[in-house]
């Protein structure tokens, strides 16, 4: 019988590494928190018109890799690519601006896409991000990257680099992407085949194409910064004097471009190269006319997602590995006679109902086996109970990070360990 395993491109998170995971999850968590952010969680599969409409019909990810299909009633769903087209129809059908003008939420979960797996990118793929609703403003824009940045800074991830970039407004763009066409038209026969779609469909998505060809003809490519009105140049420049005030280091790089069509004036990246030629583990920017696409008015926003498994790459290449080595805490019971398993059972539910991290064996086994076993499992304390301690209704407790021992009386023990 063929044994069974994991889809490919889905990957099961291990005890091993679920640490890192609580890690980055409850520190993203608290400093969203610290700057007004509320969590949002959304139906991991959606109507399938969502993501036509918001990601864009000619993206990669609606023609190529969404998970798409007719569900028992006949009409067609897809498991969310991504997390921010779903954050904006909730924020529409819930009508979350009536709380307030201003909208600040997060999110974490599994994404879905059907592409080559490799370093760092899986077909079940996880995010954390954030959107903030309701202001276009630079400080808005500030705001969610220097929050990154205090996110990763926190993880204790050092070598990352900031790249940031203008899309201009979508009016500003058009004259950009004749510009485009014609210089890319030169060289239709030295394009991949995917550059030679897009610069039907989108010019633009060849300033982020990873083939090497393309990214020397896009070097040679003229940049948008041209076709930028005084406006929105300003409020690039106040956007980057904000980050420059927080102690930010970023660096421009034109030939961000974001891989959705639904971003418009700023766009920025995270990178390491760390991860190969998918360097990027935060990305994000502006997009304004997302809730347009999607049925409602026009939500001027702004916000990022993070790849988990990415930026828990970086979190183990670095010095933050060693933080994450066991912690020895908890209490187990290692009873030494029949008569000692029975009253040590007590002794565990009541731990355990305290709050405090216990365990033992199911059945009674030698002092030498349990040891070896309460060692394993990482615990810091272990309870020996045999028929002398019972007699004298104590505990014998021994600390494993120190070897000192100490007799405790049975009802004193619960209450020694709340405070552990």
């Amino acid at each position: 019988m063929t044994k069974l395993q994991t889809i490919t491109g889905m990957a099961d998170i291990l005890p091993e590494d679920i640490g890192f995971w609580h890690v980055l999850e409850k520190t993203a968590r608290t400093l969203f928190e610290t700057y007004g952010f509320e969590e949002i969680r959304t139906p991991i599969v959606e109507d399938t018109r969502l993501f036509q409409r918001g990601i864009g019909e000619n993206s990669q990810v609606v023609q190529k890799e969404m998970y798409t299909f007719d569900d028992k009633g006949g009409d067609s769903v897809t498991m969310r690519p991504e997390g921010t087209a779903s954050v904006m129809r909730a924020y529409l059908q819930h009508s979350l601006m009536a709380k307030d003008a201003i909208t600040k939420l997060y999110y974490m979960g599994p994404m879905f896409r059907y592409e080559r797996p490799q370093k760092g990118r899986l077909r079940q793929f996880h995010q954390i991000g954030v959107e903030l609703m309701g202001i276009d403003s630079p400080l808005a824009d500030a705001e969610v990257v220097i929050m990154m940045d205090r996110l990763i800074r926190t993880l204790g991830i050092s070598h990352y680099r900031l790249e940031i970039n203008s899309l201009g407004t979508l009016e500003e763009r058009k004259p950009y992407l004749e510009c485009l066409v014609k210089h890319f038209t030169r060289f239709t026969d030295k394009l991949c085949d995917d550059c030679k779609k897009r610069l039907e469909k989108n010019p633009l998505r060849i300033l982020d194409c990873k083939e090497e060809t393309c990214i020397k003809l896009a070097d040679e490519a003229p940049t948008i910064f041209d076709a930028l009105t005084e406006q929105t140049k300003e409020e690039f420049d106040k956007f980057k004097k904000l980050l420059d005030e927080a102690g930010v280091v970023y660096m421009v790089n034109p030939r961000i471009v974001r891989g959705l069509d639904y971003y418009e004036k700023t766009a920025f990246e995270f990178v390491s190269d760390k991860l190969g030629s998918q360097s990027a583990f935060s990305a994000g920017g502006r997009y304004n006319r997302l809730a347009l696409e999607l049925g409602g008015k026009e939500v001027p926003s702004v916000g990022f997602s993070i790849g988990c498994e990415r930026i828990i790459m970086l979190m183990k290449e670095q010095e933050f590995e060693t933080t994450m080595q066991a912690e020895l805490k908890g209490v187990y019971l290692a009873p030494l006679d029949e008569a000692s398993f029975d009253v040590c059972q007590g002794l565990l539910q009541n731990l355990r109902d305290e709050g405090v991290r216990a365990e033992m064996d199911y059945q009674k086994k030698s002092m030498k086996a349990q040891m070896r076993r309460a060692n394993k499992l990482d615990f810091r304390y272990v309870v020996i109970m045999g028929e002398v301690e019972r007699q004298k209704g104590i505990v014998t407790l021994k600390d494993l990070e120190n070897g000192e021992q100490e007799e405790v009386k049975i009802e004193d023990l619960c209450s020694k360990f709340n405070i552990q």
